[in-house]
């Protein structure tokens, strides 16, 4: 989807949810932000499970490989 890492993902995803927050966006606007907001969470949640596989695998072997 994007290459964005995952504090930039956070940090849009927040960016999103104030506007959704924000009573002044429309209900349109609102869908797709929901809709984005969702792909960008499923990211940033596919990256931090990369990671914890990473993290357990250096743990495990006690040294780094290439991923």
């Amino acid at each position: 989807m994007s290459t964005k890492n995952f504090n930039e993902l956070l940090d849009e995803i927040k960016n999103i949810s104030n506007k959704l927050n924000d009573s002044s966006t429309s209900m349109e606007e609102s869908i797709e932000l929901f809709k984005k907001g969702t792909e960008m969470i499923k990211e940033a949640k596919d990256q931090l499970n990369n990671l914890e596989g990473e993290v357990k695998k250096v743990l495990e072997n006690n040294e780094t490989t290439n991923f």
